[in-house]
């Protein structure tokens, strides 16, 4: 019964922080949206790229990938590709 109340009170203050910042500035989810899609299909096109080439560098696509390309942008789509260099050596 804790477990609800406390997921529903972290629900509650997820909800009122994202309308609190669609209020005052749109812009934000909107850089973050651009961000994540943008990221996204750089992801697809180059894992295309590279598995065309014989490189065995993926990364997939999934929400945490979506987070990273939307929070940090470039940084992010450069992380990914850096994590998954470090693992597959």
């Amino acid at each position: 019964m804790e477990s609800k109340i406390f997921a529903g009170i972290i629900i509650a203050c997820g909800v009122f922080i994202i309308v609190c910042i669609i209020r005052k500035r749109p812009d934000i989810i909107i850089d973050f949206g651009l961000r994540a899609c943008l990221g996204t299909a750089g992801i697809y096109l180059l894992d295309l790229l590279l598995s065309s080439r014989g490189y065995s560098i993926n990364v997939g696509i999934n929400a945490v990938s979506f987070a990273a390309n939307g929070l940090l942008g470039l940084p992010g789509f450069l992380l990914l590709y850096g994590l998954a260099f470090y693992y597959s050596i």
